[in-house]
């Protein structure tokens, strides 16, 4: 069988992972793959022992590494991006990269969609000579009515059927090792609005927002501190800031009065989640604010509308209790606790036994413009295909309405 860590064998299903073999409980780590077993007499005693089957060798920087031996698929797919938004009913061109994982692999690819979706064409020829080559092919996918999941399925020349992709995790301290989790694209089928066509985005530590702006429709432009420091910023209607970015780019908190300047000339700010760990947070927005470590974790915590007709929950795209269905891992992090009166505090939740959590999502007029702090975890529900949290995004980065200066 392909290797892969027993508790991700079987997709999780909130939260919780199904293990076949009960004699894989509690394990840290999957049993070897392959051992190899050695018997030795010593002094006239028989002495027994495995190793596990692995390969070592040694790297010039960081001297001896091993890995034990892994089973891969004859080739692994992996998609130009995790999502695709279908926004109207206009077919939309998905890349598939079919990379070989051993030497003359060959046979045809195609992709599974949901009922009511189609695909152009039906099957593409793959064919690489070396292991490690790889093929693009592109397919045209028209959409159904609901949203859903479209799986890339290699049919090799001997009848069998491969449906993974490859995640390399190589990191210095530890083994290198290699997840195949299931070749998946999230088909997200929902009408919205943006109304941005040109925004900036500060990246943070690594999150699927920039791009899902784009699938929106929108001009992204991704900025440097220098940009934010001495760029024309007023070409952009909005601009996003990465989850943490204040975290890893401490600059960006020296730079941020030139920011608010913008937003009182009448540009919209979003500034995602920023963490504690480094100390209090504080100075981000036009009025005073302080980010907490107040958070929702449960997924599926009631949402309260408190300003049920602000912009924010209904322009352009209104917002209903729908949209906070089916969420993953969280309601959101790190949200501001205290904050200024001159702030609307729009949505309200928290966990069981908790009091109401309502610095969430916080906005404030500032001039000409808009600053909005959000700590509801649209990073993790982009990727994993949340209409509502697809529509949230389009509200917060959709431009303020006056005219530009």
């Amino acid at each position: 069988a392909v290797s892969q860590p027993y508790w991700l064998r079987t997709p999780p299903n909130g939260g919780l992972s199904a293990v076949s073999d009960r004699a894989d409980l509690g394990q840290p780590e999957n049993r070897p793959t392959a051992v190899a077993r050695f018997e030795l007499s010593i002094a006239g005693e028989r002495v027994t022992f495995t190793l596990p089957v692995a390969h070592r060798w040694t790297d010039p920087v960081q001297g001896e590494r091993w890995r034990l031996l892994e089973i891969a698929p004859p080739g692994t797919m992996r998609f130009e991006s995790a999502f695709q938004l279908f926004a109207d009913a206009s077919a939309r061109a998905v890349s598939v990269t079919v990379q070989a994982q051993r030497a003359g692999l060959t046979g045809e690819l195609r992709l599974d969609v949901p009922e009511g979706w189609q695909v152009s064409p039906a099957t593409v020829p793959v064919a690489l000579d070396l292991a490690g080559r790889e093929q693009v092919v592109t397919f045209r996918i028209t959409p159904g009515s609901t949203s859903g999941i479209a799986r890339a399925v290699l049919r090799t020349a001997d009848g069998r059927e491969w449906a993974q992709g490859m995640q390399r995790i190589d990191y210095p301290h530890v083994p290198v090792q290699s997840l195949f989790p299931a070749a998946e694209l999230k088909l997200v089928r929902t009408a919205l609005t943006l109304r941005a066509p040109r925004i900036g985005y500060l990246a943070g530590s690594g999150d699927p927002i920039a791009e899902a702006l784009r699938q929106m429709g929108a001009q992204v432009t991704e900025l440097s501190d220098e940009d934010v420091a001495t760029g024309d910023l007023s070409r952009f209607e909005t601009i996003v800031t990465g989850v943490r970015a204040y975290n890893t780019r401490p600059r960006l908190r020296v730079l941020q009065p030139r920011l608010l300047d913008w937003v009182a000339r009448g540009g919209r700010l979003v500034v995602q989640y920023v963490t504690t760990a480094d100390g209090p947070v504080e100075g981000l927005g036009p009025f005073p604010f302080r980010v907490s470590r107040d958070r929702v974790t449960r997924e599926d915590a009631a949402i309260t509308f408190r300003l049920p007709t602000h912009p924010l929950v209904r322009e352009p795209n209104v917002l209903t209790d729908q949209d906070f269905t089916g969420w993953v891992q969280e309601r959101g992090l790190y949200f501001a606790n205290p904050w200024d009166a001159r702030y609307d505090a729009v949505l309200g939740s928290h966990d069981p036994g908790e009091p109401s959590r309502e610095g969430g999502l916080l906005y404030a007029a500032h001039g000409r413009g808009a600053f909005v702090y959000c700590g509801y975890a649209l990073f993790r529900q982009i990727p994993a295909g949340v209409e509502g949290g697809w529509r949230l995004l389009a509200n917060l980065a959709s431009g303020a309405r006056e005219p530009r200066p």
